[in-house]
């Protein structure tokens, strides 16, 4: 895997950075011809959701001029359920609601079949494929749902969560057991996107950012793959970066 050189910002204030983030997301929408933005779950992206959403409504970043999907999604969890990644990036962006309904938001299957799995990877490719895709960054080095030691040439595939990765998600399901297994973008799908801004922040993404800029890259750590991308921009506070 030839090496790449990720751009690294380290920020003061995570503020700052989703504000950055966003600004990426502003530039795809001035281009011609509805660019696709897929978009990670999770509290990292929580804070420039909300701010895409006032964005939109005060018709600063126009959402008519993307098409919008996102990484991942548990099994047998509909766009609709609590506890889907749909369902909470609409909660932070309520802008995203209209985009679902009508269409230009393809939601990742629920469904833990490998033909379907193909099939939606395929839509994306008619589509033109991913013009920015938005990245965090799991405790042990994955990316979406693609867990270590899965090799790096999984497309779109059904993944079985490790239990590292089941516990940190354990907050959004309550009372109601994890799934064990999710429908995920591969690594392969991650590195044909033609730009990548992934952001991690606190001290409990220090080692797994140190391991993707400074460790041995290879499955054990997936995030280690973007290095051989050739645009990619990590966005981090100082406490995640403090092991570089």
């Amino acid at each position: 895997m030839p090496a790449g050189s990720p751009e690294v910002r380290i920020f003061e204030h995570r503020s700052d950075a989703e504000d950055l983030a966003l600004d990426e997301l502003r530039q795809v929408a001035r281009r011609d011809g509805r660019p696709l933005v897929s978009f990670a779950t999770g509290a990292t992206y929580t804070g420039m959701l909300k701010k895409l959403h006032q964005e939109a409504v005060a018709a600063r970043i126009p959402l008519s001029r993307i098409r919008v999907t996102h990484l991942d999604e548990y099994e047998g969890l509909g766009p609709k359920e609590l506890g889907s990644m749909v369902h909470e990036l609409c909660e932070a962006c309520p802008s995203l609601r209209a985009m679902v309904d009508d269409g230009s938001f393809t939601p990742v299957p629920c469904v833990a079949d490998a033909r379907i799995a193909e099939r939606h990877e395929q839509e994306l490719m008619k589509m033109g494929g991913v013009a920015l895709q938005y990245l965090g960054i799991g405790r042990n080095g994955h990316l979406a749902f693609h867990e270590p030691f899965v090799p790096f040439d999984r497309g779109y595939h059904i993944a079985q969560l490790s239990e590292t990765t089941r516990k940190d998600a354990a907050g959004r399901f309550g009372s109601t057991p994890v799934p064990h297994r999710a429908i995920t973008a591969g690594i392969a799908t991650i590195l044909r996107s033609a730009r990548i801004v992934l952001s991690a922040f606190g001290l409990g993404k220090a080692n797994a950012v140190a391991s993707m800029l400074r460790g041995e890259a290879g499955p054990s750590c997936p995030a280690s793959a973007l290095r051989s991308h050739q645009s990619v921009l990590v966005l981090v506070d100082r406490e995640a970066a403090s092991l570089l």
